[in-house]
């Protein structure tokens, strides 16, 4: 019985201790696996670490956001077990497309600077939201009911926005060639943290790029101001902000253009600056009608256009279509509701111009301010030129009654300096044909046999006309007549021609030929027309001084003659003479000179001597004139028996003198 209780009492303790030691192995393997969940997890989250330490120090290592991005997706691709990925940024110049700065796997369908609309893509959601995305099946997923496409790998797949202080800055997009993948929470939960180092960290390096930036923008402007407060030529001014841009922006061509005064729908090359040889020629005219130039001129704004299309105009195929242009940006020079001409950046690669709009526009802006500063005081400048020609050829020609052929001359090379012209001519109407009276740089002497009919040429035209005409072509104007080139041996591009008037009438005209350095502008036919009117007054002065000159001689001539046979004094009282005593002006005066014969009268002269001869002589005439001789009598013995007498004439013409003889000279 003893032994029996014995040996069940050991079987007892045999199976207790197996329970015991089987309990025992069981603990053990639960702690093992814990403590493998445990170390998982632990080198998990030290992975983690790792990964945000060295995301951490690579902030210290450079100072490029793209290449945190870049680092961030490789990362975020080692963490979830994944092949394929990229990281989408918003930009602030346009928010309706997704800018793609890094991508892992996706190969050419998916590049680096491609823009992905906002609306179409499915990354929106997690900017909209705020909150990740995760997607177990894209295709059974009602919220989007699209087809996946085979080289964005599974169907599932995580959109994970990147968010800074502020605002969400881009989305990571993360998915996996295996097709077995599915992503879950527990993947949010380990990108979290990488995203949110990410996200500090590029907002950081953002924000140091931008101040760099704007710090280089403040130098830059400050050197702007410095060039619009140059004194600079518009020409050197212009070249040397372009350089200065190019120090800011790195772009491949830009050019400045400006609307030719004569040419509205024309554009003149100021100046240019090309990293590479190119076909614009500064000085060419070039039409803008159909272009992208004229879109922003109409506008009347700045504009990025990027990319840049296929123009169809030629100012298109020469701005951006030969230069290979990817992105451009366009500024007119406009001050007020005034358009003075064109600022035009373009560049090999796009997304150039986006963060600079607003500061090319206020440079195109303060250039419009200068450039017209500058002309006015050049205008000024110009104007007190003229004002000093005008006032040099009117003291010439005031004293022009004397030489008025070289005062002549000399106006002509005046003309030659102020208007800048290679030729010039002045010509006199005589009846109805001009004849050139003085030129420069034309062979006068061919010329001076050669007359212009009223009509004939611009010339003629303008003296038939009495109008002044200006000729920019002279190939494209009807009044051009080159029979006088053949003549003169000169050619004629252009020409200004205004008409010389005196008293309504025209009497001559001045040309000019060949503006050097532009065209023919209203200025210089005023101011042509200006020095055409002194010299007119100038020549009818000249005109009056001979006439009075010649009228002078000739009352030195009657007066000789008069003296010859009347005494001076009574010559002075016909003249001068007056009831009030006051000189007699414009006033006509019939003398009667009477040369009488009395035959014996010398021998009565002696009898009675001189004194009672005058008195005798006097009652004569008194006596013989009657009433029709009034006013005064004179006469004396001038020889022999012969008397001179004057009388003012009032009613017949003369009488006869009774029995003597007597001639009205």
């Amino acid at each position: 019985m003893s032994t029996n209780y014995m040996d069940e009492l050991s079987l007892d303790e045999t199976g207790s201790g197996k329970d015991e030691l089987h309990s025992i192995v069981n603990s053990f393997t639960a702690i093992e696996k814990e403590f493998s969940n445990t170390y998982r997890q632990l080198e998990k989250k030290a992975t983690e670490i790792s990964i945000l330490k060295e995301l951490s120090e690579l902030c210290y290592v450079t100072f490029d956001p793209e290449e945190i991005l870049h680092v961030t997706l490789e990362r975020a691709l080692v963490l979830t077990n994944s092949d394929l990925g990229s990281i989408l940024t918003i930009e602030n110049t346009d928010p309706r497309i997704f800018v793609v700065k890094a991508t892992m796997g996706l190969g050419k369908f998916v590049k680096s600077g491609d823009q992905i609309d906002f609306e179409t893509s499915i990354a929106k959601y997690a900017v909209i939201n705020k909150s990740p995305l995760v997607v177990d099946d894209i295709e059974k997923d009602k919220r989007f009911g699209r087809a996946n496409n085979a080289h964005y790998g599974t169907k599932s797949f995580v959109c994970m926005p990147i968010k800074s202080s502020k605002e969400i800055i881009g989305v990571l997009t993360i998915s996996s060639r295996n097709e077995n993948r599915v992503y879950t929470q527990s993947d949010i939960e380990v990108l979290t943290p990488l995203l949110s180092n990410a996200a500090f960290t590029y907002e950081n390096l953002r924000l140091l790029n931008e101040n760099e930036r704007r710090a280089a923008y403040t130098q830059f402007i400050e050197k702007i101001f410095k060039l619009f407060n140059s004194s600079f030529s518009e020409g050197e001014l212009i070249h040397a902000l372009l350089n200065e841009i190019h120090g800011v922006l790195p772009y491949d061509f830009g050019v400045v253009m400006m609307i030719n005064e004569s040419k509205a729908d024309c554009l003149s090359v100021s100046d240019f600056f090309s990293d590479s040889p190119c076909n614009i020629v500064k000085g060419r005219t070039y039409t803008f009608r159909g272009s992208i130039v004229e879109t922003t001129l109409k506008q009347e704004t700045t504009l990025v256009i990027d990319p840049v299309g296929d123009g169809t105009s030629a100012l298109d195929q020469i701005l951006f279509i030969d230069q290979g242009a990817k992105s451009c940006l366009l500024a007119p020079l406009k001050l007020g509701s005034q358009i003075y001409g064109i600022l035009v950046l373009t560049g090999k690669q796009t997304g150039l111009f986006n963060d600079v709009k607003d500061l090319v526009g206020w440079i195109a802006n303060g250039l419009s301010l200068v450039l017209e500063r500058n002309r006015l005081s050049a205008a000024v400048v110009k104007r007190n030129q003229e004002l000093g020609t005008i006032r040099q050829i009117g003291s010439a020609l005031a004293s022009s009654t004397f030489d008025i052929s070289k005062v002549l001359k000399y106006t002509m090379d005046m003309i030659r300096e102020v208007i800048n012209v290679e030729a010039g001519s002045l010509l006199f109407l005589e009846g109805n044909e001009l004849e050139i009276a003085v030129a420069f740089n034309i062979k006068i002497k061919a010329m001076k046999k050669f007359r212009l009919k009223l009509g004939q040429g611009i010339a003629g035209y303008v003296a038939a006309r009495g109008e002044a005409i200006i000729v920019n072509d002279t190939e494209k104007s009807s009044h051009f007549f080159p029979v006088i080139d053949e003549k003169s041996g000169f050619a004629t591009i252009s020409a200004l021609c205004v008409p010389m008037i005196s008293q309504g009438r025209v009497i001559g005209v001045i040309e000019v030929l060949n503006k050097i350095n532009g065209e023919f502008s209203i200025d210089d036919q005023d101011l042509l027309q200006a020095i055409a009117t002194s010299v007119s007054i100038a020549l009818e002065n000249a005109r009056l001084y001979k006439e009075t000159v010649s009228m002078a001689e000739h009352e030195r001539d009657v007066r000789h003659m008069f003296q010859k046979f009347v005494p001076k004094e009574v010559l002075d009282k016909i003249i001068h003479g007056s009831t009030n005593g006051k000189p007699i002006i414009e006033e006509i005066r019939t003398i009667t000179l009477l040369n009488i014969d009395i035959r014996g009268f010398s021998k009565l002269a002696l009898k009675i001597g001189p004194q009672k001869t005058v008195s005798l002589l006097n009652s004569f005439f008194s006596v013989m004139g009657g009433d029709r001789f009034q006013t005064f009598r004179h006469c004396r013995q001038i020889s022999g028996r012969r008397f001179p007498g004057a009388f003012r004439r009032s009613g017949r013409q003369h009488g006869r003198c009774g029995p003597c003889r007597c001639s009205c000279l």
